[in-house]
């Protein structure tokens, strides 16, 4: 008699521990759901508003404030399967790699031609311009690859369009895929050249990076105590580009968060530690941006998206500097 009882007891605990917790998911997810909905409409946006600085004075306080001995931009570019479909509202449902000969045809070509020249007309050095490739069949989310050569810098990015063009032909793309690697590569590159400084460009098509993966927020968290290193990710393809504005935003969060912790502690073991919070991650909605521009004004939206920070990175490099030797 007691049997059938107990399991009747069983039976009916699980279904209220289950209840409860699919409750608590689908709250969660409709919690998520309503916040993505509304990120749009944020400041989390790239969308520079009109109050904002111009495009000129932002130019003239870059040229004000760098001061590195040189330039180096590391574009890496995403060879995931996902670029197989990433295209149907945004690139006539083609492949995000689809190309065309020697035209500037796809959405990752248009994107490097557009920075390439943001970077060319704004920054006061030569710049030297290498590229990686990650998520293909060989490195998929564990490493990346040289498209240019064997990683090494060239003082023009239409060889990188050229290389770029021929690799393409013979990559395997696949996945998963990790920002993680490459980013690592930017922080080992900022630590070892202090004089110089170092952006990287990561195009992409999906977003790959969390503020609940632990490695993500330590990534972010030591690159925001380098001010010689900057990373931009461009997202190209259909998106939801919202999801990662609200990414940089958690992720934004809680490394001022982990810094107000280690406020009083600059020297942790392994650890780069800098007294300032160097604020140099920064998302770009490519397709967003790239067709908005205001010839009037002789304003590029996607210029004042990628450059905005980069003044006040600055300011607080040159800070940094003249603390070090006072």
């Amino acid at each position: 008699m007691l049997a059938p009882l107990v399991w009747c007891s069983v039976a009916f605990l699980i279904y209220v521990l289950l209840y409860d917790y699919y409750r608590r998911r689908i709250l969660k997810q409709r919690a998520t759901s309503d916040l993505l909905e509304t990120l749009e409409n944020t400041q989390f946006n790239s969308i520079p508003t009109s109050k904002r600085k111009l495009l000129v004075d932002i130019k003239q306080e870059i040229h004000r404030y760098f001061d590195f001995n040189s330039i180096r931009v590391i574009f890496a570019i995403d060879f995931s399967a996902s670029n197989e479909w990433q295209g149907r509202k945004t690139f006539n449902g083609q492949f995000l790699h689809k190309t065309n000969a020697n035209k500037i045809y796809n959405p990752y070509q248009k994107a490097i031609t557009q920075l390439g020249d943001i970077f060319q007309d704004v920054f006061p050095k030569p710049i030297g311009y290498s590229c990686f490739g990650f998520g293909d069949q060989q490195t998929k989310d564990f490493s990346f690859f040289p498209i240019v050569g064997s990683g090494e810098a060239y003082n023009n990015y239409q060889l990188v369009l050229e290389a770029y063009l021929e690799q393409t032909k013979d990559i395997t793309f696949s996945g998963p895929t990790n920002y993680i690697p490459i980013i690592q590569m930017l922080i080992s590159h900022g630590i070892r050249c202090e004089r110089d400084f170092t952006m990287l460009v990561i195009l992409t098509d999906e977003l790959k990076m969390s503020h609940e993966d632990n490695s993500s927020v330590e990534a972010i968290y030591t690159l925001s105590n380098l001010p010689n290193t900057c990373l931009l990710v461009v997202g190209v393809g259909d998106g939801p580009w919202q999801k990662l504005s609200y990414e940089e935003h958690c992720l934004r969060e809680l490394v001022f968060k982990k810094k107000h912790q280690n406020k009083k502690n600059f020297a942790q073991k392994g650890i780069v530690q800098s007294y300032i919070l160097f604020d140099n991650f920064h998302f770009v909605d490519f397709n967003t941006l790239a067709l908005k521009s205001d010839k009037i004004a002789n304003e590029n939206y996607l210029a004042r998206a990628v450059l905005a920070k980069l003044p006040t990175q600055f300011k607080q490099a040159c800070r940094t500097e003249e603390d070090e030797y006072s």
